[in-house]
């Protein structure tokens, strides 16, 4: 061993020997690190020739147990230097990607050294390259680097950069390296990045419902972990906290995930040794893998422990001639995604190496592959107009990025809110958008452009919901997240200039049902809450509906309604296993029929069809027809009528004293349009 550290230490000795001819840069580097290990070694109180971790100061004592390496209790001057070779080689490497001429796509635009986060007084950067081509908003990739979780750095070069030719945003980050801090730190960072590029949608253009993360090596682990624990709000830190973490789709290109189990996959040749202190791995975690604390530790570091149904789309490339990373830990993860039903593929490259290097196909096919995967994932279809004077012929307009996007009111991935602030010196009244998809689908980017812009434009401000879906939790979830959106938003009323007694919601299908049972519910709120957020009402001043179903009484439906003759889902799968008495209460309270009364607040409801229309004879139509039936207006109006409510009824024929949503919300919302 003393032989070992003594050679270690004459090769260090030589690393920084200045040789004639040397660069400027590669002098500047040696003297660098004369002058980091002379500030170490000046940490040596007792003379002893090794630090102490009582010693150790400032980083090196905070990350004092990953870089003793034989685990004596002693940082000695190799397991020094190795280090200091460590962060030379990122700065080096970083330096080099900085003096290199960036080429970029004409028209692009490239901004270095974005601060997207701090830890302590360490500042995060990442590099943003902004398409040329493309309309606004962009989708975005983010690009994580490789390097065994020890070196590599951002690079404005990155393989991503391809991308831009396509019309996506590329956000490169640099996060710290195990040199500095172990796992989960990693993670931490990449999912900030994340978050940034949220917070910073409106500012650059971005569309915050399309990001995609791509890494290879150490970065393909770190982006499958993006993939897997997007919502595990534990590797979350304070910075954008509000924003989500999710991502749409992940490119993994050959990244560890089971590191307990890389050493028993290794192919023939390969000389990494896994399990060893020195490893990349080992270093990720502080100390040997395979024993504790460090494997519990390996263990909590695998994506694979994340998986859920509801993570994004998947495409992992591996070479089956990879030395340093198995092709059997994509295997796995692979595995565990179809077992989740994941849309996630592997393609293997035949004779392809670390790096997928020396394999048949070229570089450019790889990206080509990738780039279609994230096209198919990211990018929206070309509008095409539809025949005939269909309904939704004519193009819709795109959204304007919202004021503040993704605004995390409650724990689950999907307690996201879109908020577009209107212009005003006054507060604003708040049209609430709830969208549709039978609560199994949709999103709040199904709010109507057109319909926003009038909004916006009549000093309306508009919120946009996501919530739960029945695959997440059965109803009333959803009912319970908007509430708890709905509230969250007035808890916001100073901030983003809010009137709080002026409130409306609208929204279509399952939206405009739970529209109606806020709306026509007995106040929600808990005043004796210790939550700020629940002791704000759930009273609306109007609400707007298109297609809703006024009761979720199914037999009811098979009386009304022609051609249903049969519940077109089972009960069990949008209320869960409960018994029929739960069940007749779980209905009486989400139906708007059962829980109207006399101070309920006006109504203005849209649909399809006249009451006397036939069925649709075609059986696609036919089914989306009969749930969104007139009868179910016609129901509720009736009832309102003899409330004395104001109940505003729209179909085809019909004379109604409002044109639109946007005009109902004006008239109601706005001081002297009535």
């Amino acid at each position: 061993m003393k032989t070992k550290n003594n050679l270690l230490v004459l090769f260090a000795m030589a690393t920084v020997v200045v040789v004639p001819g040397t660069t400027c840069a590669a002098r500047s580097q040696a003297g660098g690190a004369e002058r980091t290990m002379a500030r170490w070694l000046s940490m040596d109180k007792d003379g002893d020739g090794k630090i102490a971790k009582d010693e150790a100061e400032g980083q090196l004592k905070a990350n004092f147990e990953p870089n003793d390496t034989n685990k004596d209790g002693f940082l000695d001057r190799s397991e020094l230097n190795g280090l200091s070779q460590r962060l030379s080689s990122g700065r080096s490497q970083q330096q080099s990607n900085r003096s290199q001429a960036v080429q970029l796509a004409a028209g692009a635009k490239l901004e270095r050294d974005i601060v997207y986060s701090q830890v302590g007084g360490r500042k995060l950067l990442l590099d943003l390259c902004l398409p040329a081509k493309g309309s606004a908003p962009s989708p975005v990739i983010v690009w994580v680097h490789g390097g065994g979780w020890r070196n590599g750095s951002k690079n404005a070069g990155s393989r991503a950069r391809g991308m831009l030719d396509r019309g996506y945003a590329v956000v490169d980050a640099g996060y710290r390296l195990s040199g500095e801090a172990i796992f989960p730190a990693q993670v931490e960072d990449c999912k900030a990045a994340v978050r940034w590029v949220r917070a910073n949608a409106t500012r650059y253009g971005f569309d915050p419902d399309r990001i995609g993360a791509w890494g290879s090596s150490a970065g393909g682990h770190l982006v499958a972990f993006i993939g897997t624990a997007g919502d595990v709000r534990e590797f979350d830190t304070e910075t954008n906290a509000q924003y989500s973490s999710r991502v749409q789709a992940v490119c993994d290109w050959f990244g560890p995930t089971d590191l307990l189990q890389m050493d028993r996959h290794m192919i023939e040749g390969s000389r990494l040794v896994h399990d060893e202190p020195g490893s990349p791995e080992s270093l990720l975690v502080g100390g040997p893998i395979q024993k504790e604390p460090y494997k519990s530790l390996a263990g909590k570091a695998n994506p694979i422990t994340y998986v859920t149904k509801d993570d994004p789309p998947f495409l992992i490339m591996h070479g089956d001639k990879d030395m340093l990373v198995p092709l059997h830990q994509s295997e796995l993860l692979l595995d565990a995604l179809k077992k989740a039903g994941i849309n996630a593929s592997l393609y293997v490259v035949k004779g392809g190496g670390h790096g997928l290097r020396g394999g048949q196909e070229s570089p450019e096919k790889l990206f080509e592959m990738v780039a279609d995967f994230f096209d198919k994932h990211l990018k929206k279809p070309e509008p095409v107009a539809a025949p005939g004077n269909r309904r939704g012929a004519r193009n819709r307009p795109q959204l304007r990025p919202p004021t503040y996007s993704n605004v995390k009111y409650g724990p689950h991935e999907q307690n996201v809110i879109d908020f577009y602030k209107a212009e005003s010196d006054v507060p604003t009244p708040v049209a609430v958008f709830i969208h549709g998809g039978g609560f199994r689908g949709g999103s709040k980017r199904g709010l109507n452009a057109g319909t926003l812009r009038e909004l916006l434009d009549a000093g309306i401000s508009v919120a946009a919901v996501e919530y739960r879906f029945i695959s997440h939790a059965p109803l009333p979830a959803a009912h319970h997240d908007s509430l708890r959106a709905l509230q969250f938003i007035r808890s916001k009323a100073d901030e983003w200039n809010i009137d709080k007694k002026r409130f409306g919601a609208f929204g279509g299908s399952a939206g405009a049902q739970i529209c109606m049972w806020l709306a026509f519910h007995d106040e929600m709120a808990d005043p004796s809450s210790s939550d700020p957020v629940k002791r704000e009402s759930s009273r609306l001043t109007c609400v707007a509906t298109s297609g809703g179903q006024t009761t979720m009484d199914f037999d009811l439906w098979m009386k009304w309604i022609p051609g249903y003759d049969k519940p077109h889902r089972e009960r069990g799968e949008t209320f869960g296993k409960i018994t029929a008495e739960k069940l007749r209460t779980v209905l009486k309270d989400i139906s708007a029929l059962s829980i109207l009364t006399s101070d309920d607040p006006p109504i203005f409801m849209s649909y399809g069809m006249k009451p006397g229309d036939p069925v649709p004879a075609d059986a696609s139509r036919a089914q989306g027809w009969k749930v969104h039936h007139v009868m179910f207006g016609i129901k509720l109006k009736e009832k309102m009528d003899e409330l004395g409510l104001e109940a505003d009824l729209k179909y085809p024929g019909a004379e109604t004293r409002y044109r639109s949503d946007a005009d109902f919300f004006i008239r109601k919302l706005t001081p002297g349009t009535e």
